[in-house]
């Protein structure tokens, strides 16, 4: 076969023999592109009626994809057989064929790799080979449902390659041709801060330090006008440094060559390898108290930093338009506002709540069954009362094992003996989980199969025995109650690669084909991090399960382990952040968000103690859900790019009454916005209603808003 080259860094194209290869329509190039895009790996039929037509698929949409194959194929002539049948859908097998996107990710992973290595040269070297494959705006020609979000994304992994090879360059003294360069980027994209903190230092290298203040000057100007925010702390010390002329910001001069011996020094057997070009660099990278910058960007962003803004952070995403639409829109449903019982009372929340989940209830299988065959349904009895007489639906998690099942497994970290082992005897399982599934039949609605499975805190077997105790338990739930929801093991450490490919691992074991949603623990990247960072992470783990052909509803089941245990917040962040929680839920696409936890009160944010009266947050929650009663969700969106200020947030609706209304509000600081024609009223979180209009400046701040639109009328026929 001559050679084949598929490209999508700029027009969608095939070459075969340096001959590009008509392809047809957009939709057939969407096509292509679906499976470019998964080159070695099965993308299902049904995946790819999702990515062509997204939620509105014609009903012969099956049929079409077949069509669109069979026409891609045809127009590829001998590089069809590359386009593999391969239940259940088709694979692209790359083999020799050059897959543009696949270079430019192995070149930049190259490159990062020589950077930690301490080799700049090589690591700029790769990094612009990786740039030099994009050949316009990607994805172009394609047309599809997928394509935005897709170019978006390849976009984005665009300007963090450029950030990161121009902080290197920087490294390496290259200063005069990284300004001009950096200049038209900061053009492009005035708010990335990164890329301005890059040019500020390349200007006060080449001499022009009042030009880098300038640029400071202008880019914080515009951060306050836009979002109502101050330059980042990152962005500040860079330029305080320029503005001192800090030493540390000078570029280093050339490695000084070695000095002549004053005799010719003893033959040596073989000649050492040649000196890489580090020396300079190191010193540089060590010297500078505001740039540790160097390694990468100056921004102070890291290798991690880089690789969070790759996943598709949405607020890294300038793509006109909101993040999502559905349209129509899609009903919320209310037991999406979910809440961990942390009790055994049989007590429920004091206030408006949809789902409740029995965790630290004593319910767990140590708890249910602490002899082989021999039940104590007390406590989950009295709990699935209480939930029935407060009318909630309820999701059980199962396990931990208890000490018989398991008597040389490490201890849980439970006070209950129970152990983290999986049971030496699955059967012993199949019983437990049996016996819950019957005796529970239509009233139960949900079963997470384990909780936090990848804690050693909670399990310590190993994934082929996970991924076969769920195979079992789904059976036997199915078998015993046919209408229950069955939830894979909740999994979290998310923001860490080992997390994600636990998550990648288990579906490879097919361990979530036998659920019917996945569970996972989202939380900020930090103690007292903003609730939207967990939208950043639902992106990480969206990733992780599309690259494992994995898509089902998603369900939220708690925080980190640590969660419990980190610092209270302040009264005015638990009583924004808790309303903040269920937003980011919405805004992620999630299908249920269980809040962790109530009935207790040593958390960071509670909601209401066993017998007390419910907090403020617990109330705003409880005010959200009434907003939002009989509401069907149509977008969520940010920024510039969704018609708002910068580091605005909001999610629209159609309320139950027919009118619209959008959920807005600030994720640090506030911002002020000018109200859309139609606007009339907002409502606020305590209760309070403001009569509004449109053109009207209306202020934005952590505290979530309801903005009602007056219903349009259809026009007299």
């Amino acid at each position: 076969m001559r050679e084949v080259a598929f490209s999508v860094l700029g027009p969608v194209e095939v070459t075969i023999g340096g001959s590009a290869v008509p392809l047809g329509g957009g939709r057939q190039r969407a096509l292509l592109v679906a499976l470019v895009l998964d080159t070695g790996r099965v993308v299902s039929v049904e995946r790819l009626v999702d990515e062509l037509w997204g939620d509105l698929p014609p009903g012969s949409a099956r049929t079409q994809v077949h069509t669109l194959v069979h026409r891609v194929r045809r127009a590829l002539g001998e590089a069809g057989s590359l386009i593999e049948t391969c239940p259940p859908g088709y694979v692209l097998r790359a083999g020799p064929a050059r897959v543009d996107v696949t270079a430019f990710t192995e070149l930049v992973a190259r490159a990062r790799d020589d950077v930690r290595r301490g080799h700049p040269d090589e690591a700029a070297a790769a990094f612009r080979e990786a740039l030099g494959l994009w050949r316009g705006r990607a994805l172009d020609g394609a047309n599809a449902a997928f394509v935005l979000r897709e170019a978006a994304r390849l976009e984005e992994l665009r300007l963090a390659a450029y950030e990161e090879c121009l902080g290197v360059e920087l490294a390496l003294g290259r200063h005069g041709a990284a300004a001009a360069e950096l200049a038209a980027l900061v053009a492009e994209h005035p708010l990335r801060e990164e890329l301005r903190a890059l040019l500020m230092l390349a200007l006060h290298r080449c001499g022009r330090r009042s030009e880098a203040l300038e640029s400071y000057r202008q880019g914080r100007a515009l951060l306050v006008e836009e979002t109502g925010l101050e330059p980042t702390e990152r962005l500040r010390r860079v330029h305080d440094a320029v503005l001192r002329d800090d030493p540390a910001l000078r570029a280093a001069e050339p490695d000084p060559p070695p000095t002549r011996p004053e005799r010719p020094p003893p033959p040596a057997p073989a000649p050492p390898p040649a000196p890489r070009r580090t020396s300079s660099v190191r010193l540089r990278l060590a010297a500078a108290g505001v740039a540790l910058t160097l390694a990468v960007s100056l921004s102070g962003s890291s290798v991690t930093d880089r690789h969070r803004a790759e996943a598709g952070t949405p607020d890294r995403q300038w793509v006109p338009g909101p993040a999502w639409v559905n349209d129509p829109p899609k009903p919320v449903p209310a037991t999406f506002f979910g809440t961990s019982v942390g009790t055994n009372s049989g007590a429920m929340p004091g206030f408006r709540t949809g789902a409740v989940r029995f965790w630290d209830s004593r319910t767990r299988w140590a708890n249910v069954e602490p002899r082989p065959g021999a039940f104590d349904w007390a406590n989950l009895d009295r709990m699935v009362d209480g939930a029935e007489g407060a009318r909630l639906p309820m999701l059980y998690t199962m396990g931990i094992t208890p000490s018989w099942a398991a008597p040389d497994g490490p201890r849980s970290a439970y006070d209950d003996d129970s152990r983290t082992a999986p049971p030496r005897d699955l059967a012993h399982w199949d019983r437990y989980v049996r016996a819950v599934a019957s005796r529970y039949k239509g009233r139960i609605g949900a079963y997470e199969l384990w909780d936090y499975a990848n804690t050693p805190h909670h399990y310590t077997g190993d994934l082929p025995t996970l991924a076969e105790m769920t195979r079992r338990a789904s059976a036997i739930i199915r078998r015993e109650d046919p209408r229950a929801t069955v939830v894979c093991p909740s999994i979290g450490e998310l923001w860490e690669a080992e997390g994600l490919r636990y998550i990648a691992r288990f579906a490879s074991l097919k361990g979530y084909r036998h659920c019917d949603a996945v569970a996972v623990k989202l939380h900020p990247r930090d103690p007292g991090g903003r609730p939207e960072e967990m939208t950043e992470q639902a992106t990480l783990v969206y990733n992780a399960l599309h690259d494992e052909g994995v898509h089902l509803p998603m369900w939220v089941t708690g925080p980190g382990h640590s969660g419990p245990t980190d610092a209270s917040l302040g009264e005015e962040d638990a009583n924004n952040f808790a309303v903040r929680f269920y937003l980011a839920g919405l805004y992620a696409r999630y299908a249920r968000m269980y809040f962790y936890s109530w009935g207790v009160r040593n958390l960071p944010l509670v909601l209401q103690v066993e017998g007390s009266p419910p907090t403020r947050a617990a109330l705003f929650v409880e005010q959200l859900q009434e907003w939002l009663d009989g509401a069907r969700i149509r977008s969520c969106g940010q920024g510039r790019v969704d018609g708002l200020p910068e580091g605005v947030r909001q999610c629209r609706f159609r309320l139950a009454g027919g009118e619209e209304g959008a959920v807005r509000w600030a994720i640090k600081g506030g911002a002020e916005m000018r109200l859309e024609h139609g606007a009339y009223r907002a409502d606020h979180l305590d209760g309070r209603v403001a009569a509004v209009h449109g053109g009207v400046k209306l202020p934005l701040t952590e505290r979530p808003v309801l903005v009602r639109f007056r219903a349009v009328r259809p026009a007299d026929p």
